[in-house]
């Protein structure tokens, strides 16, 4: 099941990419918060998964600044 939704998960980036290409989407202005999405595996057996990720939007958060930035993390529960 598991290479199901990485399957899926492939294709609709994939197929996002190739919708860029094209010319869909929107490029970021100056000006603009810059949205990142933070995508990682912080589950069970993992130890220690969720600091890492609390450091990296930390440390992102101190150079960018906390005005020009927007964050997004993909978790599971």
């Amino acid at each position: 099941m598991t290479d199901f939704f990485c399957d899926v998960v492939s294709a609709l980036i994939e197929l996002t990419r190739l919708q860029w290409m094209l010319g869909g989407g929107k490029r970021w202005q100056p000006g603009e918060k810059l949205r990142l999405l933070f995508a990682g595996y912080n589950g069970t057996r993992n130890t220690g998964s969720d600091v890492r990720v609390n450091e990296m939007l930390r440390q992102i958060r101190h150079v960018l600044g906390a005005e020009n930035t927007d964050f997004s993390v993909m978790t599971r529960f």
